[in-house]
């Protein structure tokens, strides 16, 4: 019995233990296919997540974009707003800003770079976000952009690198441009302030185009091959030429009336419809007229200067003397003017007329319709006249719109041999020779007519004599010292004497821009010291 119990046991294991390996073999075969289920399952879902992932990414990169847009535009806005407070801060002080020129060019240049900088990634950016390029494809377009723009400056380059005047550009002191063939420099810092208008441009007086055979033909026609040099000059013919500017009414007390021969009063401006306006401070004028005329001096009234309300007068003069009408009207103005207070004749201040186009004829006709009236009464017609050539010897172009017949007509003219350029080349003797050589011997001027201009004022800064030798008392036995932290130049005594000794040889006067800038500190005045050295002659 206990046989059989065992037996029976022994197959209920067994039968047990094949049961448990079924069971086992199919649970087995049932895991693989449920994991088989569950990768392609995951597989299924991982493509649905990366597909989703990348419209989230993509859009999340276009927000993100577009907050750099908005971060750049600030960014720009910012920096604009820094530049054109720096900006105002300059124009409302010439004076100052060139007391700290330096630091404020080194200002600029970084509102310049940072302003490029932001422009030039607001502008990346747009063009990814429109266009839904890639990186490899921005990187593209970014690589033909800056190929396109080295192209377009290259070809905006003119007369050694000079390039176009841009309006979005800023510009510091020293920067030259050019602008209608003319190469124009800047005074200061300027935006926006187009060149041949604003004050802030200087026109160096070169231009970009090459003269045809044709106009270097009527160029050289209107020169004269006359060298002679006229009458003898002494001391007692030698012209001492002094403008007075009429917007300093309160500095008459400057004109040394023992020492000049003739006071400009200037100036008298010019309309486009050939009129003048109502001469300023008229009171002055005349107080003028009368203490010269006591002292057996003369005074002529200067007509135009460079500009007027800080726009340059060029474009006036070519208006009011465009037709005949409007020159004989214009004419008859400047003679009325002159015997309505007195005046003992007229200078001539047109800067400048030009050898291209029609202003040259048209100042000649107005300089002979003047010159016959004016000299009918017995009275003067000057011109200011450009140094006819620069510091480096060579030639103004448009010095010959100063034709043969003007020269002949005038009684002399006023070398404006001073602003040759910033530091050295301001008004050096040699440039002054230059300048005297060229109307004499160039062109052909008798001696007697040619008078030397000389600055009173120093460049850069334009400070007046008086202020620099208040600043610098020794500043009279030099030609440069340092000015509110600036080195500039002027003309000190020594250069004035060498400069006058120089005219009483070879010319017929000096001239002296302007009276009011001179000091009043006796042997320290540069207008008693010329008397001086006509006196020792």
């Amino acid at each position: 019995m206990k046989k059989e119990r065992v037996a029976i046991l022994i197959i209920g294991l067994i039968l047990g233990l094949m049961i448990g390996i079924v069971c086992t073999l199919l649970v087995t075969h049932s895991t693989r296919s449920n994991d088989k289920d569950m990768i392609a399952s995951s597989s299924t879902n991982d493509l649905f997540n990366e597909e989703e992932n990348e419209i989230n990414y993509s859009t999340n990169e276009n927000i993100s974009t577009e907050s750099s847009i908005e971060d750049s535009r600030q960014e720009q806005i910012e920096t604009e707003d820094t530049a054109s407070k720096n900006s105002e801060e300059a124009s409302s002080d010439n004076e100052g800003y060139s007391n700290n020129e330096e630091n404020l060019e080194e200002n600029t240049s970084e509102y310049i770079n940072q302003s490029n900088e932001s422009k030039d990634n607001t502008n990346q950016i747009n063009s990814d976000v429109s266009n839904g390029v890639t990186s490899e494809q921005s990187t593209t377009s970014s690589n033909v952009s800056k190929e396109t723009t080295s192209s377009e400056n290259s070809s905006s380059l003119q007369s050694g690198g000079i390039a176009e005047w841009n309006s979005t550009s800023v510009y510091v002191g020293g920067d030259k441009v050019v602008y209608q063939n003319r190469i124009y420099k800047a005074k200061w810092w300027t935006q926006g302030e187009t060149p041949g208008q604003a004050d802030v441009w200087e026109d160096t007086l070169e231009t970009t185009v090459t003269p045809t055979t044709s106009q270097i033909e009527e160029a050289t026609q209107l020169q004269t091959s006359n060298n002679g040099s006229g009458a003898t000059i002494t001391s007692s013919n030698f012209k001492v030429v002094g403008y007075y500017p009429s917007w300093k009414p309160s500095q008459k007390h400057k004109i040394q009336y023992d020492v000049l021969t003739h006071i400009i009063y200037g100036f008298a401006i010019p309309t486009a419809e050939g009129g003048l306006r109502p001469l300023e401070n008229a009171d002055t004028a005349i107080s003028i007229i009368n203490e010269a005329h006591a002292s057996g001096r003369k005074v002529l009234l200067a007509i135009g200067g460079w500009s007027y309300n800080d726009t340059p007068l060029e474009g006036v003069f070519v208006s009011a003397t465009s037709t005949e009408e409007k020159r004989n009207a214009f004419v008859n103005a400047i003679l009325s003017m002159c015997d309505q207070y007195g005046f003992d004749g007229i200078d001539m201040d047109w800067e400048h007329p030009r050898v291209d186009g029609s202003s040259a004829k048209q100042y000649e006709a107005v300089m002979i319709s003047l010159a016959n009236e004016l000299h009918k009464k017995g009275k003067i017609l000057t011109t200011a006249v450009l140094s006819g050539a620069t510091a480096d010897g060579n030639i103004y172009y448009d010095a010959a719109a100063h034709s043969d017949k003007v020269l002949q007509a005038v009684d002399w003219i006023n070398i404006m041999a001073y602003d040759g350029g910033d530091g050295n080349r301001h008004s050096s003797y040699e440039f002054a020779v230059n300048s005297a050589k060229y109307w004499k011997e160039t062109r052909g001027l008798p001696g007697n007519k040619v008078v030397l201009g000389m600055p009173f004022y120093a460049r850069p800064s334009w400070a007046s004599y008086e202020d620099i030798l208040a600043a610098n008392s020794n500043a009279w036995n030099s030609d440069t010292v340092l000015y509110n932290g600036m080195e500039v130049w002027y003309n000190g005594i020594s250069t004035i004497q060498k400069k006058n000794k120089y005219a009483l040889q070879n010319l017929g006067g000096v001239m002296i821009w302007e009276l009011t800038q001179d000091t009043v500190k006796g042997d320290k005045s540069l207008l008693t010291n010329i008397g001086k050295t006509i006196a020792g002659n």
